[in-house]
């Protein structure tokens, strides 16, 4: 380079120093343009008439998801708008609308921009030929080869429209219905749709491989440690042999968690059956404590404030058998109870349960001490239906407060009870109903040759007349009788009483029917009463109700309705806890006499009835 080349080069880098001090001194330059302005603009859905395709078109539509991010390009709306297209195809042909046609148009010159989707739907596509394809059972077993359901038993009938949710249900149905025909290790083959644009239909064949038939081998039980295992299995309703069905599947996995020794409870088949079709089980649970505690509160205008605390232990010697000890009071009375339950007595759906209860009662119309005892079977007679049977025993000294005799009785009794619960809840029914009968034969074996009988029935139904809101009528009837001897001659604490929380409210308790000249209660040999109340949940946690009660007990050993039966009619609040609902009633008399209050109030956990 020459020496006069050099001095230029040289003198460029010296004004181009100068210029780059310059504009650090000046500060950062300027940006030379503003950022792109965001594209406002709306989706508008053309030639859709059905709302509920509409709804199913806009929750897919990611242009209308981001309508409150909108994009600062014109390619990226339009993105938007195309990337939208397939989504809208899935959804119409899950509606079977598989000749739809969609366009997308942008309005660039309207302020905000249009998106306009114009959709033709077309007809809606119906099956023209369905097949249920069930294939052979595999040469190394016996050949079973389950039921092959007709097609509309599935859903899926000619004609029908070829909606996907109805086609998934169908084969869900049919892998249910072979199931439960034992084919347990059943699966699902792929299913074949074959579409037919010019006549609008689809052919569809439905396919399933069903396996051996399987019957239950080995059963074992892990995750436990307390519990037994054998005991475990020897509750689950199969034996080695019986064919595999999901319903004694659940029926197993109900029985061990209605033991209440269990939190969770599992049960996988293996999956491969030997030559016999036979499956090995494995039941995994993972056990609960098995002490807990329990107390309750309450209060009601005519008992006063009361309250019981218990104690419990679910699995005493490993085989889930329980002990309970409850002391519960009031301010008219006070139990101490203790109890004693051995299942699978003699058979699996037998239990063994001796009680005893040391009791003191002090209601208006009697003072009573009583010490008691009894032993007995209670036995499971089907879905929701149990019957009991005892021999029982109680010494009680009972003083009648109408004359001050105080009498002592030693009664022996056989209480049998019979209990049908087809209600859908223990603590807030719905639906369903509750029917009871309770028969006992009395003789006392302290006193005079004193022999009568105590019958009750009662039953309760509850209907729910809406679902949301939730709106519930529920109803309730009991009648009794006394048969064997006159009423002063029945301790008065085995007489039959109405009035209170659980009875006719607005009444004191056990006030609701005949009083002495103290206005003290006499009893009845013989009770009915019947309760309408309509229940209503406003929120997930409140809710009210309104009621009527009526009642009565009568001195005859058969409900007298020449009589005059005592009502209440009042109103409530319902707090709906994780324990249950907790119930706030006040109720007021409506054919009050004087010696009746204004009102009662009740409060306690779970529904009146």
């Amino acid at each position: 380079m020459s020496l006069r080349a050099a001095g230029c080069v040289l003198a460029v880098l010296g004004m181009l120093l100068v210029v780059g001090a310059r504009a650090q001194e000046s500060g950062p330059a300027e940006p030379a343009t503003e950022p792109p302005p965001e594209l406002r603009y709306e989706v508008v859905f053309e030639g859709v008439e059905d709302p509920k395709l509409l709804l199913l078109l806009q929750q897919v539509s990611d242009s209308r998801r981001l309508l409150d991010r909108p994009p600062n390009s014109r390619v990226r709306l339009r993105r938007r708008a195309e990337n939208d297209q397939p989504n809208f195809v899935r959804v119409l042909r899950s509606e079977g609308y598989y000749g739809a046609e969609i366009a997308a148009e942008i309005d660039w010159d309207v302020v905000p921009i249009r998106v306009v989707f114009a959709i033709d739907p077309g007809a809606v596509y119906r099956l023209e030929r369905v097949i249920v394809d069930v294939a052979p059972p595999p040469p190394e077993t016996r050949g079973e080869t389950p039921e092959r359901p007709d097609p509309a038993a599935l859903g899926v009938a000619s004609g029908d429209p070829a909606i996907a949710q109805t086609i998934l249900d169908a084969e869900a149905a049919l892998l249910r219905r072979v199931k439960e025909q034992g084919f347990a290790l059943a699966r699902l083959e792929p299913r074949r749709a074959v579409v037919d644009h010019d006549t609008t239909t689809m052919d569809l064949t439905l396919a399933v491989l069903p396996g051996p038939l399987t019957r239950f081998g080995v059963t074992r039980i892990v995750g436990h440690s307390g519990v037994e295992a054998d005991f475990a299995v020897g509750r689950l309703p199969w034996r080695p042999g019986d064919t595999v069905t999901p319903e004694l599947l659940a029926e197993g996995r109900k029985v061990l968690l209605d033991t209440r020794l269990f939190s969770t409870v599992q049960i996988r088949l293996g999956g491969n059956a030997d030559a016999r079709g036979w499956v090995r089980t494995t039941v995994e649970v993972n056990e609960r404590k098995h002490r807990s505690i329990g107390v309750g509160v309450g209060f009601r205008t005519d008992e006063g404030p009361g309250g019981n605390v218990s104690w419990e232990h679910r699995n005493v010697f490993g085989r889930n058998q329980q002990v309970e000890i409850e002391l519960e009071g009031t301010g008219i009375a006070a139990f101490l109870r203790a109890s004693y339950r051995q299942p699978d007595f003699w058979r699996r759906d037998q239990a063994l349960i001796a009680r005893t209860e040391l009791a003191y009662e002090d209601p208006d119309g009697f003072e009573s001490q009583s010490l008691g005892a009894s032993l007995g079977l209670e036995r499971r007679l089907g879905e929701r239906k149990q019957v009991d049977a005892s021999v029982a025993y109680r010494a009680a000294a009972v003083k009648d407060k109408e004359d001050d005799d105080r009498d002592v009785f030693g009664l022996v009794s056989l209480p049998v009870n019979f209990l049908w619960d087809r209600s859908d809840d223990l603590l807030d029914p719905s639906e369903g109903g509750r029917f009871k009968i309770s028969n006992q034969p009395f003789t006392d074996t302290l006193g005079e040759s004193l022999v009568f009988n105590r019958t009750q029935v009662s039953y309760a139904h509850y209907l729910q007349l809406l679902e949301q809101p939730g709106l519930v009528l529920a109803s309730r009837t009991a009648v009794g009788g006394l048969f064997g001897a006159s009423r002063d001659s029945v301790p008065a604490d085995e007489r039959f009483y109405a009035g209170g929380g659980g009875s006719v409210r607005g009444f004191g308790y056990q006030l609701a029917g005949e009083l002495d000249d103290k206005d003290k209660p006499l009893g009845g040999r013989s009770l009915f009463e019947m309760s309408l109340e309509l229940r209503a949940r406003a929120t997930e946690t409140l809710g009210g109700v309104v009621f009527v009660d009526s009642g009565s007990v009568f001195e005859a050993s058969l409900p007298d309705f020449g009589q005059n039966l005592r009502t209440g009619a009042g109103a409530g609040l319902r707090y709906f806890s994780p324990i249950g609902p907790l119930r706030l009633d006040v109720g007021v008399p409506i054919n009050s006499r004087s010696s009746d209050d204004a009102f009662q109030i009740y409060v306690s956990v779970g529904q009146a009835f």
